[in-house]
């Protein structure tokens, strides 16, 4: 069956939800060849992914992954990553504050890859645990209200495709997936993307798999956050639709730059920065992230709201106590 599926993606033809899932279940099983994984992902690249795609990929993924146990429903910030733009980490700093707001965070993620610093690695500069094994974060997610999951470790199928993936050199599937298959009971999410001509497709493929309280989003400047400087596209998922709307930091504050990151020394310092009392500009562009993702969790009644409450919480000083709590296992 196999073969079959593989000779007709790479013939340019869609496949279905069930077709999908069973070709990423045997390509995760470890049954498909190099030359098979690369002709499915760089066939499905080339004519676009479709929502029964990355849908039935989803599912095969969510199927093979370790499960990180919690008795609560957490959420996450995890976006696909693959902007090129070397901004700072906003999601990772967003997920450090809704830890210090009181919310269990699991934060899914990675290291670099388009980028110069990713969530593993700046959590692993502040001095938070990355690559501790599952029953050891269990027991640190059960102290800190927080825990970073290195996808890698929780996803050890996708060692057949890691090769190819890094051979190939080019986007897949596969940067869609991983904000979709967070090891642990998502209860909401917020997923920031660099290719906005996608949000619709995510967005569909989250509601197929019967996902609520999560937003795509992509700024029209190009970047996987809410921009401080343009306008953001937002695709929401709740209640069983897709809501579309924009943010405008205008609304919020005086538009400005997003900081551009070009060393380790510059994403420590902005990731700092902008959980500080006294972050200034930083700070606002981590609140009006936050402010979505307290709307989208039903935390608060508006994205203003939001922004007003996380802006805060930062000028509080709880958020960097928070970090450096974190550093204790």
């Amino acid at each position: 069956m196999s073969a079959e599926l593989v000779k007709k993606s790479c013939m340019g033809v869609s496949l279905s939800f069930e077709e999908t899932y069973s070709a990423f279940i045997d390509m995760m099983d470890g049954k498909l060849e190099e030359a098979e994984i690369a002709g499915i992902l760089i066939s499905m690249r080339l004519r676009g992914e479709t929502v029964d795609e990355i849908a039935g990929a989803a599912r095969a993924m969510n199927e093979k992954k370790i499960v990180f146990d919690t008795d609560m429903q957490v959420y996450d910030t995890c976006g696909t990553g693959g902007s090129g733009k070397s901004t700072m980490n906003v999601s990772s700093a967003v997920a450090v504050l809704l830890a210090a707001m009181g919310y269990p965070v699991v934060k899914h993620g990675n290291r670099a890859v388009s980028g110069v610093v990713g969530s593993a690695d700046i959590f692993e500069m502040s001095g938070v645990p990355v690559n501790s094994e599952k029953a050891e974060m269990q027991s640190y997610f059960n102290k800190h209200n927080f825990a970073f999951l290195f996808a890698p470790m929780y996803h050890p199928a996708l060692k057949y495709a890691g090769a190819v993936r890094k051979k190939l050199r080019v986007p897949t599937i596969f940067n869609f997936l991983g904000p979709l298959a967070n090891p642990a009971n998502v209860g909401g999410q917020i997923v920031g993307m660099a290719m906005r001509d996608k949000l619709a497709i995510l967005a569909e493929s989250l509601l197929m798999l019967g996902r609520d309280r999560v937003a795509v989003y992509s700024s029209l400047d190009g970047y996987d956050e809410i921009s401080s400087f343009a306008p953001t596209e937002v695709h929401e998922v709740s209640g069983g639709r897709i809501i579309k709307h924009y943010i405008n930091p205008a609304e919020f504050f005086t538009p400005f730059q997003m900081p551009v990151v070009k060393t380790n020394e510059d994403a420590g310092f902005f990731f700092n920065k902008a959980i500080s009392a006294d972050g200034g500009d930083f700070s606002k562009l981590i609140a009006l992230n936050a402010g979505l993702a307290l709307t989208v969790f039903g935390k608060t009644e508006s994205i203003r709201d939001g922004y007003r409450l996380a802006l805060e919480t930062i000028k509080s000083g709880v958020v960097l106590e928070k970090l450096a709590s974190l550093r204790s296992i």
